[in-house]
């Protein structure tokens, strides 16, 4: 238990001038970061031939790109600074985006460029993670670390779901390359202003030999450290659980936006990935006020995932209605939950000299079998007679049944860990 009240979201910003500065500018980036999203998506629609398939592929390489360079990222963020680590993220990211500026949209041999700034992209941003992470606990005071990681997460969400809408609209009206100016715009603003700040860090991490060498090196005694340390071992894959079927279902919300009636496709897709925002928005908010028992945590992050494939589920198999909104935002307020609660859990549990490695280890496994899982639903839209109402019963039901039985699997030495540190 916390030796101090957790403070609120208001009084946190208020009291932290360090994390203030970092959640404004984290918050430019992400928003314009969403504008970026939804441009991407509407453009390589645009581009392809068969735009299923097309989607699909943005989305496993997206995934795919984020999680290889975890390997690497973690040790990166134990080795060197967290800060300017962040720093170059934002800033290499602005250059990648402004190259898309002069891509010729009526040449469909160029998709392939477009997939690769995408991958660039997401390499960047798996560099950003685990620095942004692991930095997080050096920022804030332990009565702080919850509602710190609840109102980013709920400034990704509002950011998700303020710039899917907007992005939408905007691209709807004004074409892709107005969004791509503004992503620009945002993470170099971001970038800058993390450049100011002053952010801790403990490195214990001795250069030895060759880099590629000395970073295996790190990298095998990180993994080492996560495998015999159970009460991390299995919190990491909180969020892995969630993406086995997850993304599949966020890839398939894009066909569902493409699909109602809502005008333009670029609006449809902005409205559904808004409705995913408000979601994860409202999660973050939950986790802060309304599950307060940390012993609890450990439990929850598997009910929580099942919770996510019934809103699913029940759009899956009713025909669509406008209301059905409403589901994707609640199902989506679970998975929020989840984010939240497992990363405050691996931050509490984890030592600042490796903590790093353990996150880029967390979103290695999560981005992957969110590949995996965006690869598989694409495979079987494109190749089978299936219906996409069909695939979505399908993972909404592979996500509920998994949730139970990670829950199930809980260890009781899991269960004597999480009573005795919440008494």
């Amino acid at each position: 238990m916390q030796d101090e009240h957790e403070v609120g979201f208001i009084e946190l910003l208020r009291v932290n001038p360090t994390f203030r500065k970092y959640w404004c500018a984290n918050a430019i980036s992400m928003l314009g970061e969403w504008f970026n999203t939804i441009a991407l998506f509407v453009l390589i629609d645009e581009m392809s031939g068969s735009s299923e398939l097309a989607l699909g592929m943005l989305f496993m390489l997206r995934m795919f790109a984020l999680a290889f360079p975890q390997l690497l990222t973690g040790v990166l963020a134990d080795r060197y600074s967290r800060k300017w680590l962040m720093v170059l993220a934002n800033l290499l990211s602005a250059l990648a985006v402004s190259t898309l500026l002069f891509v010729d949209t009526t040449n469909e041999d160029h998709i392939w460029f477009v997939y690769a700034i995408a991958a660039i992209l997401m390499g960047l941003h798996a560099m950003y993670i685990p620095a942004e992470n692991a930095a997080m606990p050096n920022i804030t005071k332990p009565n702080e670390l919850l509602t710190a990681n609840a109102l980013n997460s709920a400034t990704w969400s509002a950011s998700l779901a303020i710039g899917s809408a907007l992005g939408g609209f905007v691209v709807a009206a004004h074409g892709v390359e107005i969004a791509f100016i503004i992503d620009v715009i945002a993470f170099v603003i971001a970038g800058l202003a993390i450049s100011t700040m002053n952010i801790p860090q403990t490195i214990k991490v001795e250069d030895e030999g060759s880099f590629m060498a000395s970073s295996m090196g790190q990298l095998k005694d990180g993994m080492s450290i996560i495998w015999k340390t159970p009460r991390i071992r299995r919190v990491i894959t909180a969020k892995a659980l969630w993406g086995l079927f997850g993304g599949g279902l966020v890839y398939m919300l894009v066909l569902l936006g493409a699909e109602v009636e809502l005008g333009e496709l670029a609006a449809g897709i902005g409205i559904m990935f808004a409705a995913r925002g408000a979601g994860t928005f409202l999660g973050p908010v939950l986790a802060r006020y309304v599950f307060t028992n940390r012993s609890r945590w450990p439990f929850l992050l598997g009910w929580l995932v099942s919770i996510c494939g019934l809103g699913y589920a029940l759009v899956g198999f009713f025909e669509w209605q406008m209301w059905f909104i409403l589901l994707i935002v609640a199902a989506h307020a679970a998975s929020g939950v989840n984010w939240v609660l497992s990363t405050v859990l691996l931050q509490e549990r984890s030592e600042d000299e490796w903590r790093g490695r353990m996150f880029s280890t967390d979103f290695m496994l999560m981005t992957t079998v969110n590949g995996i899982s965006t690869l598989a639903a694409s495979m079987i839209l494109e190749y089978t007679e299936m219906t996409l109402a069909e695939v979505v019963q399908i993972f909404a039901l592979g996500q509920i049944i998994s949730g139970v039985v990670w829950v199930m699997l809980v260890s009781p030495g899991e269960r004597r860990f999480a009573e005795a540190t919440s008494s």
